[in-house]
C-alpha cells in the first residue's frame, strides 16, 4: 500500500476553518436574530399585560343607578362626595344648587327610613344618562313618585342634573301603568335615525300642530300609551295635544333636550301651559322606523320665587 496513503489515514481529521470575517458575520446574524425574538416576545407580553391591566370602560349607567341607590336605599351621604363634581350644577328647581344642596336633599331623604327606589330604564347617550324610576316611602308624599333623572358626566363624575317627578296614579284607560312595558335597549346602530324621527315628530305634531302628519311617525293605532288618564292609539294623542296647544297661537310645547339610546328617545320639553308651566319628560320607544310606545312625567315648575336654585329646569 502506498506509504503516503497510510500516513494520511493515521492522522486525525482536519478541522475546516472559516475565514475570520465569515465567522464574525455568522455570529452577528445569530445575535441579531435572537435579539429580535426577545423583542417580539417582550412586546407581545407587554401588550397582553397592558390588555389585562387596562380597566374596563366606565359604565356611566351603572354609576348613575348606584348614586340613586346610595341616596334612597342606603342613605349613604359619602356617595355625594364620591360621585359628584365640586362644580356640580342642579336644574331641578326643588333642590338647592351644588354639593351643599345635594347634601340637604340626601338628609331629607334619610328622614324617611322606608324610602326606596326602583330603576326601570337606563339610557346612555355619550356623557348623558337617563334613569326612569319609581320612588316609594317618602314621608312627605302619600303616593309613590314616578321620576326621570338626567345626569351629565365629565371625567367620571356628575357635573349636571335635571329631574322631574309626578305622583303615581292608577293604571290608565288602556290598563297600562306609568312604568310597565318594554325596558331592553336594542338597535343601538339606529340611535341617530331614531333621534331624528322623534325630533321631527315633536316639531311637526306638537310644535306646528300638524295632526294630519301623525301617520308619518306612528303606524295607525299601534301606539301603546303609559301616560296617566290616557289610552292607546293616536286619537287620544291628538286630543291631549289639542288641550294645551291651539293652532295659530304661540307654541307652548318647546323641546329643549334629546337623549337617545338605541330604540329609546327621551325629550325634555318646556311646557308653557296655564296656569302652571311644567317640565315634560317624554320617553318614546321606536320600532321599525315608527314610534310605538310612550311614557311621561309632567313635572310642575314652581313660581320663580320658590326655586331653590337659579339655573332653571332646562
Amino acid at each position: 500500500m502506498d506509504r503516503r496513503f497510510l500516513e494520511l489515514a493515521s492522522q486525525e481529521p482536519r478541522k475546516v476553518r472559516m475565514p475570520r470575517r465569515h465567522t464574525m458575520n455568522a455570529w452577528l446574524t445569530l445575535a441579531t436574530l435572537m435579539a429580535s425574538l426577545v423583542i417580539l416576545s417582550d412586546g407581545a407580553s407587554g401588550q397582553a399585560h397592558g390588555a389585562a391591566a387596562a380597566s374596563p370602560p366606565l359604565d356611566l349607567g351603572a354609576k348613575a343607578r348606584q348614586v340613586l341607590i346610595d341616596i334612597y336605599r342606603k342613605k349613604n351621604f359619602t356617595a355625594i362626595e364620591r360621585s359628584f363634581s365640586e362644580s356640580f350644577v342642579q336644574h331641578d328647581p326643588t333642590i338647592a344648587d351644588g354639593l351643599p344642596g345635594l347634601k340637604l336633599f340626601a338628609a331629607e331623604v334619610a328622614r324617611s327610613p322606608a324610602a326606596k327606589i326602583t330603576v326601570y330604564r337606563t339610557l346612555i347617550d355619550g356623557d348623558m344618562v337617563m334613569l326612569h324610576s319609581k320612588v316609594e316611602g317618602l314621608r312627605d308624599f302619600a303616593a309613590p313618585r314616578i321620576a326621570f333623572d338626567l345626569f351629565r358626566f365629565k371625567d367620571g363624575k356628575i357635573v349636571e342634573h335635571w329631574g322631574g317627578q309626578d305622583a303615581e296614579t292608577a293604571p290608565n284607560l288602556s290598563g297600562h301603568t306609568q312604568v310597565d312595558g318594554a325596558t331592553a335597549v336594542v338597535d343601538r346602530e339606529k340611535t341617530e335615525a331614531n333621534r331624528a324621527l322623534v325630533r321631527a315628530f315633536k316639531q311637526t305634531v306638537t310644535v306646528e300642530l300638524r295632526f294630519d302628519r301623525v301617520g308619518d311617525f306612528i303606524d295607525g293605532d299601534d301606539y301603546t300609551q303609559h301616560a296617566s288618564h290616557m289610552g292607546d292609539g293616536t286619537a287620544r294623542l291628538r286630543a291631549r295635544v289639542s288641550e294645551v296647544a291651539k293652532p295659530g297661537a304661540t307654541p307652548v310645547l318647546l323641546p329643549r333636550l334629546y337623549v337617545a339610546d338605541g330604540n329609546f328617545v327621551l325629550v325634555l320639553v318646556e311646557a308653557r301651559t296655564e296656569p302652571h308651566p311644567t317640565a315634560n319628560y317624554d320617553l318614546f320607544r321606536v320600532e321599525n322606523g315608527k314610534i310605538v310606545e310612550h311614557w311621561d312625567v309632567l313635572s310642575p315648575i314652581p313660581p320663580r320665587a320658590q326655586w331653590k336654585n337659579p339655573n332653571g329646569a332646562f
